[in-house]
């Protein structure tokens, strides 16, 4: 049997130690195929929005259809929106921008999905429905240019082929901040609600690539242009072209 003291250079489980620490491993050079960040950038928007039924549901004596905008059944005094998340993500749209080399216009779609309830003075509930709403972006991040070389791999299945273009990934919270009844005019009784929501999201831009790589934790994206540069943000940045209007006369010699 043999017996380890407390100055041993050895513990149970661990093999040679140096001073009661584990001998340090060796560091290696190491190459992998990843998906390398080439821009990023967060947004924190708040919105409003209308609420449509996500599902077909009478309200009163009418049927109110999927889509349609949900009105306020006589009576409701309050309304409430519960459950509130997003539902769904879509890229609509992927385009190199036509004003900044390297950069892309990306679309995004946010779809949300919750439940209105309409209350009655004292509080209890004439009907419940069960609704969604939408919110277009357009974001425009650095992706590189575009080019003519194809990728093809298996490790999704070995039908894979594709010309490289920069990935989208988004990811997003939703938090409701007020719900209330809205009127088209202010004459009328009102005929829409209106959901007032705070949207966190973040959004990156990637490509595959091949690196030697040093991890130093996670990154927090910088803040979001509002939009991609418009025609004429673009025209009106250009330096006015004031030798096309006084050509340079001859050179006295």
């Amino acid at each position: 049997m043999i017996e380890l003291g407390i100055g041993s250079n050895a513990t149970i489980g661990q093999g040679i130690c140096l001073g009661n620490k584990p001998e340090p491993k060796p560091i290696f050079d190491e190459k992998i195929i990843t998906h390398k960040v080439y821009d990023s950038c967060r947004r924190q928007d708040c919105l409003e929005i209308v609420a449509l039924a996500a599902e077909s549901v009478i309200i009163g004596d009418k049927l109110t259809g999927i889509g349609d905008v949900i009105p306020v059944p006589d009576g409701a005094c309050s309304v409430i929106a519960n459950n509130l998340a997003v539902k769904k993500i879509v890229i609509i749209g992927k385009e190199p921008s036509p004003f900044k080399k390297g950069f892309w216009d990306i679309q995004i779609r946010f779809v949300f999905e919750y439940d209105i309830a309409f209350c009655r003075h004292d509080k209890s509930v004439i009907v419940c429905v069960k609704a969604n709403s939408f919110h277009d972006m357009t974001f425009c991040l650095f992706g590189s240019a575009a080019s003519d070389i194809v990728m093809v791999t298996d490790f999704i299945n070995d039908k894979s082929f594709e010309i490289i273009v920069p990935t989208v990934w988004v990811n997003a919270k939703v938090i409701a901040l007020k719900t209330e009844f809205r009127c088209r005019h202010c004459d009328r009784r009102p005929i829409d609600v209106v959901v007032t929501i705070g949207l966190f999201n973040t959004i990156q831009l990637s490509r595959i690539v091949f690196l030697d790589v040093q991890s130093r934790g996670f990154c927090v994206p910088r803040e979001c242009d509002f939009s991609p540069i418009s025609p004429c943000e673009f025209f009106n940045s250009l330096c006015f072209p004031t030798d096309v209007f006084a050509p340079p006369a001859k050179v006295e010699k």
